[in-house]
């Protein structure tokens, strides 16, 4: 994710918290925000969802994530 984040300047306006799945896997957030698995990225603006990919390792599902965001 790092390559991404560093090939679009406009995604560094983007906040990203990263959560253990191992350590976190039964929290309340966890369980409010239905994360199904590990590799579960969700992507927020104005304080709504909009948008998550699950097991998608693939910039251009990643990066459309960030573009949902600005």
């Amino acid at each position: 994710m790092r390559a991404l984040l560093d090939g679009n300047p406009a995604y560094r306006a983007v906040t990203v918290m990263r959560v253990d799945w191992d350590t976190h896997r039964d929290s309340e957030l966890v369980r409010e925000l239905r994360v199904p698995r590990r590799s579960t990225l969700v992507m927020f603006s104005r304080g709504g969802e909009v948008g998550r990919v699950v097991a998608q390792v693939d910039a251009q599902s990643i990066g459309a994530l960030f573009e949902a965001a600005l």
